[in-house]
């Protein structure tokens, strides 16, 4: 058996992006030190490990490396045995089509929302972007399979991890500030969409990586902070 290199996992516990690499870091059971960063307070040696300074960041022995997605994949091809990504060519590549197309069709959504809390029709033009990209995302799961909970059925792999993060304080988000509006995103509408989001966010390793529902509320109640400063600028 070879052995696994040493692993310093550099986080935040509100950051979404970071959750999806804690994630893939607890489904292969992987052993590492983690290293907790003030997203508000960040130090100064952390540009030693990322120049960017963003999380998350991996060091492998010696070597630092970072962006999520990239950190994921990593993690599968460190632990092939896991089975993160299924061999068939075709079906990697949907699993990567599907986190690409949440990410650019749905996620940009949660920062309208918190850059519209004062106006409910701007609000209203992020929901209705939500519906409609659930309409094709419901489509992509039952392409996959008619039943879940996963993206693949029965099999647990990239594509959850990716989006669970994400799909997760969507719905803190909403029920956060507009408790009365999160009827108006139809997760419930779609059998396979509603299955999705309960597997994936009901899942060990999104648990054990997740923090509170009311510590993400206090992250949005400082973003919000942050978005209404900036506008006064």
């Amino acid at each position: 058996m070879v052995a696994q290199p040493k692993l310093t996992f550099y986080t935040s516990v509100v950051c979404p992006y970071a959750q999806r690499a804690a994630i893939a870091l607890n489904e292969v059971g992987a052993e590492y030190e983690k290293v907790e960063i003030d997203l508000q307070n960040k130090p100064a040696w952390y540009k030693d490990v990322n120049p960017e300074t963003k999380v998350p960041a991996l060091t492998v022995d010696d070597y630092n490396i970072a962006e999520s997605l990239v950190l994921v994949e990593l993690v599968n091809d460190l632990f092939p045995e896991k089975k993160l990504l299924p061999d068939n060519a075709l079906k990697r590549a949907q699993i990567r089509f599907f986190v690409e197309y949440w990410s650019s069709k749905i996620s940009p959504q949660q920062w309208k929302i918190i850059g519209n809390l004062e106006d409910k029709e701007g609000r209203q033009t992020a929901y209705n972007d939500i519906n409609a990209a659930l309409v094709r995302i419901n489509e992509l799961l039952l392409e996959q399979s008619q039943e879940g909970p996963y993206f693949l059925g029965k099999e647990y792999s990239i594509a959850d991890v990716n989006v669970a993060p994400f799909a997760y304080r969507l719905k803190v988000l909403v029920s956060h500030f507009f408790k009365d509006e999160i009827e108006l995103i139809d997760f419930a509408k779609y059998p396979r969409v509603k299955e999705f989001l309960a597997g994936i966010t009901e899942r060990d390793s999104f648990k054990a990586t997740i923090a509170s529902e009311e510590y993400l509320a206090q992250a949005y109640e400082k973003a919000r902070e942050r978005f209404a400063a900036a506008a006064k600028k």
